[in-house]
């Protein structure tokens, strides 16, 4: 139960994230987000190593993390720009096929969680599915242009879906030796990458005109919610707990609907349903 309350709160966490990431990339440039976020991010990581002590990881454990902090910046700048350009409660549940990575990891590792959290992974995914599903009532009408934005979004989340995909399993396996260096080595090569093409490319990293507080608080609830997902995959299995941890795009979608006022079909609303149903067969 303590995981999968652990990864409920990853997911509320990431969505909360994820949100103001996607909102604040419709009027600023998605890599000064993604880059001045991923600062925060590391600092605040930095801030928990001070507080703590675990020696850091080596070899090819340390690759492994590098490796996965170059991925998870690739995946944010994808994932933020098709927030930007796309419909956010249509591109946010695709990045639910993330899990397919870590479960299907947790299962050949010889995690064998239950008939009931095999049932409550399915029917999680079934109802993810539902609410990524566009009403055709509103595909109707639209230009050509909205169309390419359309499929060029969900493009970007599909490849966003592997890149984090990678990184839940990376998380799941190697990081739970070393939490909080796990969050900093990736977070820092994140924040190292995206600062680093920002500089080159000429963009430059002024906070002239920034909304400081909001990118601040993009890349602390980020670590933060690094944090509670490797907790959790250190109590319980990693295919149940990725699922659990990977809710945050329904978190968004509720951001959206109430924030965003953006309209939902009747079918996403059982996918809503089937998501909770499939979440207490996964916590019991």
């Amino acid at each position: 139960m303590l995981a999968a309350l652990l990864a409920l709160a990853a997911s509320l966490t990431w969505g909360t994230s994820n949100f103001l990431a996607g909102v604040e990339s419709r009027t600023r440039s998605v890599w000064h987000v993604t880059a001045l976020s991923q600062i925060a991010a590391a600092a605040a990581a930095a801030v928990a190593l001070v507080t703590v002590r675990q020696a850091p990881p080596g070899g090819w454990d340390l690759f492994l993390l590098i490796l996965t902090g170059v991925a998870t910046a690739a995946g944010l700048v994808m994932f933020y720009k098709a927030l930007a350009i796309g419909t956010m409660s249509v591109v946010a549940p695709i990045i639910a096929a993330e899990v397919l990575i870590p479960v299907s990891a947790g299962i050949l590792l010889g995690e064998r969680p239950g008939l009931h959290a095999y049932a409550g992974m399915a029917v999680t995914v079934c109802g993810v599915v539902l609410i990524s599903r566009t009403p055709r009532k509103e595909k109707r009408g639209r230009s050509a242009e909205h169309h390419r934005a359309a499929r060029t979004a969900v493009i970007l989340a599909v490849l966003t879906a592997v890149a984090w995909g990678f990184m839940l399993l990376i998380y799941g396996t190697v990081g739970k030796g070393a939490p909080v260096w796990a969050v900093f080595d990736t977070r820092l090569t994140s924040a190292v990458v995206l600062a680093g093409y920002v500089l080159l490319t000429g963009r430059g990293l002024s906070l002239k005109g920034q909304n400081v507080p909001v990118l601040a608080a993009i890349g602390v609830l980020l670590a933060v919610a690094n944090f509670l997902f490797i907790a959790a995959t250190g109590i319980g299995y990693l295919s149940v707990t990725s699922i659990l941890g990977s809710l945050s795009p329904v978190v968004v979608t509720i951001y959206a609907q109430a924030l965003l006022h953006e309209r939902l079909a009747p079918r996403q609303w059982a996918g809503f349903a089937a998501v909770f149903a499939g979440i207490v067969l996964l916590s019991v």
